[in-house]
């Protein structure tokens, strides 16, 4: 009988420590954590497919708590504190993590560490957020030399500050090809221009991993490789400013006398965007016998859309489906940041992506 009952303690025991080896637990541990009455619950929420979950929640004791998930594989997730003004990015499979800090200072600067994943992520946000201060140091200056009109100073900084990002541009890439699913996340959320090429280089340095930053990747692979140069380009069925429905099949079977369509994808809120407008609407006079521009907007107020075209005389077919970053346009033509655009040509194939204003003044002038 105490042979069968040390057999079931020992069964019990190894049960508890295999569901905690293949689990990640976060160990909370705030000082001066103060919440507001109804504040002080902790989540942990991860991606399950296009949704963001709660995969475990706590209500904080004295800014103390434990939380725990079991993700299939590394992956990323946030760590959410109601009475915290931000939400903190995590990575892990398994292990322990701590959050610990001071509460009471703003922004709060506690870390979540623990794991050998984890502190790699520290180490890369610390990159992103040096850029960040050292950017925020600059824009009193810049303001001050836009205002005065002094173009010589404002080169300057545009010149180091581009030099500065092409760096940590040049750092991201490095470390998402030598940094597994981890490097997937970096991928997904810091690398949204970049093309097929680097896109499966990450993708081929993956283990056999079961995570949905990797199937997040292989979508975005998946659409680049559908909307590469060479292939024909993929409709679009979205509305016009008044409602009607409109499709790119649609303007390229009207434009009898264009030769090249230029699928533009934007914004009325988008700052690039609005400030390429002019030179977009110069290429449109200049070539007028060739070239057609559809844009498709990322829009949500219909208003605002509207007025941004009339404002900036953009006197060529719109579309959008009023869904903002929802839009179907950024599944199909892996859209993850703006302004982009395609070039299709007169066969119906896509003949460049991301192509510059003057360089389709370039590029139309070499085809006559």
């Amino acid at each position: 009988m105490k042979m069968i009952k040390y057999l079931l303690s020992a069964s019990i025991i190894v049960a508890i420590i295999s569901c905690q080896s293949n689990s990640l637990q976060i160990k909370i541990d705030l000082n001066n954590f103060i919440p507001a009455e109804g504040q002080g619950m902790a989540k942990v929420i991860v991606r399950d497919s296009s949704e963001w979950i709660v995969a475990d929640s706590t209500m904080l004791q004295e800014g103390k708590g434990n939380l725990s998930f079991s993700p299939d594989g590394p992956t990323s997730f946030y760590l959410s504190i109601e009475g915290l003004p931000q939400a903190i990015a995590g990575f892990g499979h398994h292990g322990k993590l701590t959050l610990s800090g001071d509460a009471s200072i703003l922004p709060f600067n506690g870390k979540l560490k623990g794991t050998k994943s984890q502190d790699d992520l520290n180490s890369f946000m610390k990159k992103q957020s040096d850029f960040r201060e050292f950017t925020n140091g600059l824009n009193e200056t810049y303001s001050i030399a836009s205002s005065a009109g002094d173009t010589a100073t404002i080169d300057s900084l545009s010149s180091i500050m581009d030099k500065k990002y092409a760096r940590l541009q040049k750092e991201t890439k490095t470390f998402a090809l030598n940094n597994d699913v981890l490097g997937a996340y970096i991928t997904n959320r810091y690398l949204s221009m970049e093309e097929i090429g680097f896109i499966d280089s990450v993708l081929a340095n993956l283990g056999e991993y079961s995570s949905q930053d990797i199937n997040l990747l292989k979508k975005r692979s998946d659409a680049l490789h559908r909307v590469a140069l060479g292939q024909p380009f993929t409709d679009l069925n979205q509305q016009d400013t008044s409602g009607n429905p409109i499709s790119i099949s649609s303007v390229w079977d009207s434009s009898v006398v264009s030769d090249y369509i230029l699928v533009d994808f934007w914004a009325s809120w988008c700052g690039p965007c609005r400030a390429q407008n002019p030179s977009l609407v110069k290429m449109h006079r200049k070539w007028s016998s060739r070239l057609e521009i559809i844009g498709v907007a990322f829009d949500q107020d219909r208003s605002r859309w509207i007025q941004a075209i009339e404002e900036d005389e953009l006197n060529w077919p719109q579309m959008s489906d009023l869904k903002g970053w929802g839009n179907s346009a950024a599944d199909i033509y892996s859209i993850r940041a703006i302004p982009q655009n395609i070039l299709i040509g007169p066969e119906g194939k896509i003949v460049a992506r991301n192509i510059k204003p003057l360089e389709i003044d370039d590029y139309l002038a070499a085809q006559e």
